[in-house]
């Protein structure tokens, strides 16, 4: 079999047959040798011991005329009493062959019209004889023959007479993925006919011709090779266009480990198919994905079980859990885009329908493989977004004229601008018997105002923003935002709706009125329209009606505040693009300190956020798609557990951040970390119940002492471990979060971040850092978040933006 003189089924047959007189025959000793001690002196391989153990069924059963295995046709025989032989009762097709039908009864054979006289044989039996039924495989052709012609064949040893068949010719091979394939496989894979290998023997046919007829099968890919910038109007590998910032990391990686899978890395700019190791000396990708694709390339030349030297397909690899099953779907899925599954013991591709019959997946997955209204969508298409099913992205690629590979095109950006204003209104009382400046929560806090006063002086403070913002067809939009207390009106819907009229537009666009006071004209107009709700916390009213002199602060109260997302990207002003926190990393825009801290509030809040589009991750397979490195990982484990739960070894509950730190498995500072980036965001989480918890619930259930609840409530305090990539200033995750910019499409939250901070100081993590923060841009907390429809996609976009900020202070003396 090794030496390709018979095929695998046919040695099984033998070797069964063997076993059940005693075992491996070792033909240069003549003696029997049980499985195990076959394996050892290579009479056997694991694989073949492998399948003997499953018991195969190689025979045919001529009498139920199905499969069987040679063990059950031996139990069904008779001895004869005088010689000792077995007899298949059954048997007539062979017996004719050798000179008659056997008697089991006098020992002799007789023809069969005698037979059916007899009653040995029936006449329907005696009929199918007549026609010369093909029950047989001939080992050349490896097609149907009859037991007659196959004995014609045979020549006669010397010595003992019996009659052997003369060993087949040299099997026929072609070209494969991997290795050279047997033409014999092609045809039990039903993609090549019997009469073509027949075609092949009289030199009708070459390799030649069944290597380019079956190309995608044996060699090709269609696979998204590459990517065609319209712009450029070049083609370029997939790492290249990663490189130039037209792909995210991502991205890249699905598509390359789509390639590596479907068994080739494609240079589509040279036109060469290459394996992975050969493909990284080409250097078609970067050593951060090169062991990644090494372990998606194991789809095409199977997985090691193991402990053993046995190798699976890569459903097999996903059943014994070696590839995670959602990754093994894709993976699996741009096999079948690109072509058809891939048998890795015969090197070629087969339909899913093949497949499914050797047995490589199981029934749900061949549900999940030929549903194609199954909404597995593991790929992401840059242009519009969108996670998409590997055939529906391939759908949107072009061929390229030359090659005919699959190219994905980069769409023009068209321009996008937004111009912002920013005017802000604080309150400050003044104490005249200190000349002391106070703030409205400290003269609170003082008892030196009342609650209706606090409420009164709070509303007056805003920070009124206005946001026009361009499309690329030319249409705009004007809204107007409240960074303080967090409302927002659409001016152009209010127009339409008829809430508002032209008239005091037209008073702002002439200057006859400020941004504040039409903003305050608005907020009443609209009054019982408004959906924005304030951030602010309720403070219990103060029955204690005394005035007296106080400043005020522009830090609100402390907030109670629904659940929102952590801080998912960042938001790179030098070149208006969007990146991971890793990238900013690696740009020097965030220092490695504020980079983790970044990403543990992901992880202990619900998971790594995939800035592409705004999903939750687990450490694990952010890791492996690329947006976190392995180092990384490491660090944020703590974090996760403080989302995912730290178990209690004697009760096996799952504790919550606020008590693991309490029973001091989780370090003070690490353990009050957690729970501010948990607070800010929602609540401190729940892992045994899977919700958020309120103040008042953490310190019923033990969770917090008052003194502890209300350091955390009071988010000025807020540890400020975080450098601002774009002031270069220490700020607090409150703080963080409140300078974010919030992409629509995704609602991911990114950090404003800069080489050059908004105060002129150069950052200290960018040794060729340059200006690139927009002309005045405010520094420091922001309320609320800006929306924006800018393009975020792609660092070359012609996307501009400008803030302009103004303030104004009221000073009130109270008497």
């Amino acid at each position: 079999m090794k030496k390709g003189l018979i095929d695998r089924k046919t040695t099984l047959r033998l070797l069964q047959a063997q076993e059940s007189v005693g075992g491996i025959l070792d033909p240069n000793l003549g003696v029997f040798f049980p499985r195990d001690t076959a394996v050892k002196r290579r009479l056997l391989d694991e694989n073949l011991c492998h399948d003997l153990n499953q018991n195969p069924k190689c025979y045919l059963d001529p009498e139920t005329e199905s499969d069987s295995s040679y063990g059950t046709l031996k139990e069904r025989c008779i001895t004869h009493l005088n010689t000792g032989l077995l007899f298949l009762i059954v048997s007539e097709k062979a017996q004719e062959s050798v000179g008659g039908i056997l008697d089991p009864a006098l020992g002799v054979l007789l023809p069969k019209d005698v037979a059916m006289d007899r009653d040995l044989i029936d006449e329907d039996l005696y009929q199918t004889l007549n026609q010369s039924p093909e029950c047989y495989i001939d080992p050349d052709t490896h097609q149907e023959t009859t037991y007659v012609s196959l004995k014609k064949k045979c020549n006669a040893d010397p010595s003992t007479g019996l009659l052997l068949l003369p060993a087949p010719a040299k099997s026929l091979t072609v070209r494969g993925i991997r290795e050279q394939v047997s033409v014999v496989d092609l045809v039990d894979a039903k993609l090549l006919e019997p009469s073509d290998m027949e075609q092949l023997r009289q030199g009708k046919l070459t390799s030649q011709d069944i290597e380019q007829r079956l190309f995608t099968y044996l060699r090709g890919s269609t696979c998204i090779a590459g990517v065609y910038h319209e712009a450029s109007n070049k083609v370029m590998p997939i790492y290249q266009a990663m490189k130039q910032g037209m792909l995210r990391p991502g991205t890249t990686l699905e598509l390359l480990e789509a390639q590596a899978a479907s068994g080739f890395i494609i240079d589509p700019v040279n036109n060469l198919y290459l394996s992975v190791s050969d493909a990284y000396n080409k250097r078609l990708f970067g050593p951060e994905f090169k062991n990644k694709l090494l372990s998606a390339e194991r789809a095409v030349t199977g997985y090691k079980v193991p402990g053993s030297n046995k190798t699976i397909s890569l459903f097999q690899a996903i059943d014994l859990g070696l590839v995670e099953k959602g990754h093994g779907i894709r993976l699996l899925e741009a096999q079948i885009a690109s072509g058809g599954i891939i048998d890795p013991e015969h090197s070629h591709r087969i339909d899913v329908s093949v497949a499914y019959k050797r047995g490589y997946f199981d029934e749900e997955m061949n549900q999940i493989l030929t549903d194609e209204t199954d909404d597995t969508k593991g790929f992401f298409d840059p242009n519009t977004e969108e996670n998409l099913s590997y055939l529906q992205l391939k759908e949107r690629c072009i061929a390229d004229k030359k090659t005919g590979h699959m190219l994905l095109p980069i769409k023009k950006k068209q321009e996008s601008t937004q111009k912002n204003t920013l005017r802000k209104r604080r309150v400050v009382i003044v104490d005249p018997d200190t000349n002391k400046e106070m703030t409205i929560r400290e003269a609170f806090d003082k008892k030196l105002i009342d609650y209706d006063t606090y409420m009164e002086l709070s509303e007056q403070e805003c920070e009124w923003e206005e946001i026009t913002i361009t499309a690329p067809d030319g249409t705009s939009r004007f809204v107007i935002n409240d960074r303080k207390s967090g409302k927002k009106y659409d001016i152009t819907a209010l127009l339409e709706q008829g809430v508002i009229e032209k008239s005091v537009l037209d008073q702002y666009h002439s200057h006859n009125i400020t941004l504040t006071q039409f903003a305050e004209m608005i907020t009443n107009k609209a009054k019982h329209k408004q959906t924005s709700v304030s951030s602010a916390d309720q403070i219990s009213p103060d029955p204690l009606k005394h005035i007296s002199s106080v400043s005020i602060t522009l830090t609100s109260p402390a907030e109670t505040v629904s659940e929102q997302g952590p801080v998912g990207a960042i938001f790179d002003t030098d070149t208006l693009e969007k990146i991971s926190i890793m990238e900013g990393l690696n740009r020097g825009l965030v220092d490695s300190i504020t980079s983790q801290r970044l990403l543990e509030a992901q992880a202990c809040t619900g998971g790594i956020v995939n800035p592409t589009n705004g999903q939750r991750l687990s450490i694990q397979e952010a890791t492996r798609i690329g947006i976190i490195n392995e180092d990384m990982a490491t660090k944020l484990k703590p974090a996760q557990k403080a989302y995912s739960g730290f178990e209690d070894v004697k009760s096996k509950r799952k504790m919550s951040a606020a008590e693991a730190t309490k029973e001091m498995w989780l370090p003070y500072d690490a353990g009050q970390r957690f729970m501010e980036f948990q607070f800010v965001t929602g609540g401190l989480y729940d892992p045994e119940m899977g919700c958020r918890r309120t103040m008042e619930d953490a310190m019923k259930m033990g969770w917090l002492d008052a003194r502890a609840a209300q350091k955390l409530q009071d988010v000025r305090h807020h540890f400020k471990n975080l450098m601002c990539p774009k002031s270069k200033l220490k700020i607090s995750y409150k703080e963080a979060l409140d300078n974010c910019l919030v992409e629509e499409s995704t609602g991911v939250k990114m950090l404003q971040a800069s080489s050059m901070s908004s105060r002129g100081i150069t950052s200290p993590y960018n040794v060729s850092s340059a200006p690139g923060s927009s002309t005045g841009s405010r520094s420091g907390s922001q309320r609320g978040s800006r929306r924006s429809s800018i393009d975020l996609g792609f660092p070359s976009s012609s996307s501009s933006s400008s803030v302009t900020t103004h303030y104004s202070n009221i000073s009130l003396l109270l008497p």
